[in-house]
Order: C-alpha cells, then structure tokens, then sequence
C-alpha cells in the first residue's frame, strides 16, 4: 500500500477468526510468504529511510524502491540482509570496549531495527553480555554521557497526576509487556536513578529476540523519583531528577497512579514486569499488585526460576531429589529470598508436605549473619520465614561448617566471598558441591568459574550469575553454566500473552522452571551443563510459552474471550 505521504500512513486490517483484531497480519502468514509485524505499516521516500521499524537500508529491492518514491535516496547496489549482517559483525567486533560494541548495537535498534534483531538472533551468544549483562550495567552508569535519543517513556515526580496522559503520548497503542524500573538497585551497581532506563530497553530487546514478542508491543518505562547518589545529583550530565529519592506515602501514591493508569490505558492483560526495584520496595510492590494486577518481578521470580531450573537438573548429576538437599543462600534480599520460596514450593510439590516443613531444608545468611530464630524480631517479614533454631553463626565459613550443605548459592553481590576455604569446605562435604556464583556484574560474582573448579578439584557443579569463559583443569574442559535470567522471562512473557492471562500463579514460574530444567539432555550432562546451549534460545524459549501457557489455562487464569490454541511457534519472530 504505497504511497506518498508521511511516515504514519497505515494499512486498515481485516479482524481474524476468535474475535481478536488481527491487527499485525500474524495470521496470515505462510512459509512462503511471511507477514512480518514490519511489514504493514508503511511510510515512504525519505521518513521511511529514517524509520528504524520499517527501513531496511540497502536492502530495499528495486521494486521497494520505485514503490516507496527511494530512488536517488540509497546508492545503487542492492544488498541482501545476510550481507548487511556479515558487515555490521565485522564493524561491532573491531570494537575492542564491550562499551563501543554496545553503543554500535544501539545506534543500529535506532536505525534498522529489523536488522539489529537478525544481528542478535543469529550471534546471540557472542552479543548477549553487550546488549544486557554485564556490559548494560556500564552502559547505565554512564547512561547520560552515552545519551543519544530516548528509548521508552520517562515518567517522574513532575508528572505526579498526569501519569495516563503521559500513557497516551506513547505512539504504540497495543502494549503486551512493560519493563519498568525505578533506578535504585541497579544490578549490583546501586542506586543509579534515571539512568537505569538501559535496564527495560535490554530486557525488552531480549522479549522480542529471545521470547518472539513483538517490539512495537514492548514498553521500557523508568519512573524516576530522585536519586541517593550523590555522583549522579553533582554530574552536569545526568538525565534524571535532581534530589534526594522520594519515599513513603509521595512514593506510594506515585506507584499506585501508574498502576492504575496501565490498567486504564492497556486493559487487565498488559504485563508489567518489575525491574531491579531495592528490596524494600521490591517485595511490597510485588505483594501489593499481583492480586489485581498482570505483574511479575524477574529479581525475584525470574532469578528464582533459573536458578530452581539449574538446581533441578543438576539432580542429574548427583542422583535423588531437591528434597534430599540442604541449600545454603548467602544473601537474603529479593534474589536470595525469592530462590529460596520457589525451591521450597518444588520441594513441597515433589514431597507432598507442606511448604512450611519444605522451608526447613533451606538456610539463609545475611549481613549480620545466619537468619537464626534469635534474630526473628529484628527480621524484615520476607526473612522470617527461614530463622531456623540454630545458634548463631556470623560468616560464611563457619555457616558452612556448621549446615554442611550440598548446595551453596550466592545472590550478594559481594565479589570473592566464596573463597578457597569456602569451596574446600564444600568439598570436603560433597563430592560434588553444587557451587552457584549469582551476583552480577563479573566484579561482584562470589567467585569465578576457575576458581571454583580448580579448588574443588574439578568436581563443582558450577553456575554464575555472569558469563565466564571455559576451563581447563587436568586436562579436562569444563563449560560454565550462566543462570541467566533471559533463559526464563522471555519465554515467559510470551507464554502469558498467548494465554490471556490475567494474573501470574506461583506455579506458572514452577512450570517455567521445570520446562528449562527438562531441555538438559544427557548429551548435556556429558559436558557438565546444568543449562541447555543458549544457542538453542528460541526454542528454548518456545517450549518455556507453552508450558506457562498450559498452566495459565490449567489455573483458569485467562480471559475466556481471548481463549485460543496453545500452539507452540519455534521461530516466534522472523526478521
């Protein structure tokens, strides 16, 4: 439908079988000719070139060009996608700061989007720590000096009673997924205030590369209340607020706003997914919505998914059940904690007891020391669940002498508290210890993935937070698993947008979790792999959708009106 005109001339769609707008041409799609969500709305000439969405660079064919009024606008040749490709891998890889390599990918999302996700697709493992972790953490402390153009809707105090008007200035109006962070606990960076708007644009760049869901439906929002860093408030180039955070009652009532105007603007099946919240607000926000509201917090239920995943099928290499374990967690905030309640629930699940007993099989350590019932008044409420009886216990060392667990799990973010003595304690416990290294960025990992092979003597079943090279150790390479969140929480979302969901159930994440956990095959047994390839991504993430998916409609969890076949789609997005 060309024509000349500006670059928001649409295509008026027909309305699909089951009485959902077909408003993308999804459903019209063959294997010969593939409808694209890029493909309907049509600019021309010179907006179109300036559209990332619809331009497709030197890609247009001759055909494209005369209909889209291109020529004259693009030199001569005309280069296939593949090619383009192969090009922009050759610039991004002559970067040698992961930082450049970052900037480059995000100057390409600005201009050809179509092509960044074939880029990321097709090199996912190589270009995965540049787009999200550990790099993007870089990216956010430097988020202002790096600041190019928006990406997403920023949403502060200012806009304290016009939160659905500011809604309504986004161009897009069918949003599925929300990312929205409130800067504050930034990884493992702190409070970096406005500029944690890098977090939601990752997140949902791996929705639509990973999980298949569309771009043009995916939100980044960043609410931004303030900052505590002193850095930030003195730099000339921050992009936030300048002043101390707001807190209390003006916090809340600026949180309960939002809510409410998502739900007016979007309707009850939007997701919005909770991004590195500070635990004190994490879990209360958590609690506050999920019984009104589509939420979910990938800190605490996203990380408690993969990890419980990695944990399940390293039964494989071990022998028994979660029930035959003893789990220790250094750190109890949202990651800690969240892991700890998701492995209880499986537990209880596989054993048939309550969830209660289950809990007993599961320690946690704290700044101050063991969670023990001693400390049961002082605790915040998320913790009192673990104070077990036991006498006090102060570090990590001696609480691993004492619990003798078969697991040790670190989800601190204090790098190197899993030292030599730690994992030979472990050892001389377990004959396999199963060593899980969470926090992120690599700075602030517990311990490196050397390091716990080689002090074990090469017998830890090893997971990390960050991604860590291979190791050769006697003579034997062993691969790091990375319990990376985007294992779970793409395959996630698009599992609760297929199914209508309306509420997320802890037993969707438990479904989440075995569905990864069951994609370790013998082969990858083999080669010490307590993950499936990340290679293997969209399938992977393909199967996670259908199981979430069958447990929505297990739980009769979605809106009868949206009910439609659970079909499983292993290449969700073609780009």
């Amino acid at each position: 439908m060309a024509g000349r005109g500006d670059g928001n001339d649409a295509v008026m769609e027909e309305v699909a079988t089951g009485g959902v707008e077909d408003a993308y041409g999804e459903d019209r799609a063959t294997e010969d000719q593939p409808i694209t969500p890029w493909a309907v709305c049509v600019a021309s000439g010179h907006s179109l070139l300036r559209d990332p969405r619809h331009n497709k660079g030197l890609s247009f064919t001759e055909k494209e060009r005369d209909a889209h009024y291109l020529r004259g606008l693009l030199p001569p040749v005309v280069l296939p996608q593949e090619l383009q490709e192969k090009r922009l891998l050759q610039n991004v890889r002559q970067f040698q700061v992961p930082l450049q390599r970052y900037m480059a990918l995000m100057d390409l999302q600005e201009r050809n989007e179509r092509l960044f996700y074939k880029l990321l697709i097709d090199n996912v493992e190589e270009l995965l720590p540049v787009v999200y972790t550990p790099t993007v953490g870089e990216a956010c402390q430097k988020y202002g000096s790096i600041f190019r153009r928006p990406q997403g809707l920023y949403i502060s105090l200012k806009e304290k009673g016009r939160i659905l008007e500011v809604l309504r200035n986004w161009p897009e109006k069918s949003i599925q997924v929300i990312v929205v962070t409130d800067g504050e606990r930034i990884l493992g960076l702190g409070d970096l205030g406005c500029q944690g708007m890098g977090i939601p644009v990752g997140k949902l760049a791996l929705y639509t590369a990973l999980g298949g869901v569309r771009p043009s439906a995916c939100l980044p929002i960043t609410i931004d209340v303030g900052t505590n860093n002193e850095d930030l408030l003195k730099d000339e180039f921050y992009i936030g607020l300048r002043q101390q955070r707001a807190t209390g009652q003006e916090y809340s009532d600026l949180l309960d706003e939002f809510m409410a105007a998502i739900k007016q603007n979007y309707g009850q099946k939007v997701l919005v997914q909770f991004e590195d919240f500070a635990n004190h607000n994490a879990f209360t926000l958590l609690e506050k919505y999920r019984a009104n509201n589509l939420v979910f917090n990938d800190d605490i239920q996203g990380t408690a998914a993969v990890v419980l995943a990695g944990l399940i099928a390293a039964q494989k290499f071990v022998g028994g059940t979660l029930a035959d374990h003893t789990f220790l967690f250094f750190g109890a905030g949202e990651a800690g904690t969240g892991i700890a309640e998701l492995v209880a629930l499986e537990i209880s699940n596989q054993s048939k007891v309550p969830v209660e007993e289950a809990r007993k099989r599961i320690w946690l350590l704290d700044s101050k020391g063991l969670i023990v019932s001693s400390r049961k008044e002082s605790l915040q409420p998320f913790k009192k669940r673990y104070a077990h009886e036991h006498e006090p216990v102060k570090d990590l060392l001696d609480a691993v002498k004492a619990i003798k667990p078969t697991a040790l799990i670190g989800s601190a973010g204090v790098g190197q508290s899993f030292t030599k003595e730690v994992i030979e304690a472990m050892s001389s416990i377990n004959e396999r210890p199963i060593i899980l290294a969470l926090s992120n960025p690599t700075s602030q990992s517990e311990c490196t993935a050397e390091q716990a092979y080689s002090w074990s003597k090469g017998r830890a079943i090893f997971g990390s937070g960050s991604p860590f090279d291979p190791v050769k150790y006697n003579d034997k390479l062993f691969v790091p698993a990375q319990a990376n969140n985007a294992y779970i929480f793409p395959g996630f979302g698009l599992g609760v947008v297929i199914s209508g969901a309306i509420r997320v159930k802890d037993e969707m994440i438990l479904a989440a979790a075995e569905g990864l956990a069951d994609q370790v095959t013998s082969e990858h047994v083999d080669k010490g792999l307590i993950y499936p390839p990340f290679s293997c991504i969209r399938k992977i993430s393909a199967n996670i959708a259908a199981r979430v998916a069958a447990k929505a409609y297990d739980l009769d969890h979605v809106i009868p009106e949206l009910c439609m076949c659970i079909f499983l789609i292993s290449s969700p997005v073609i780009v």
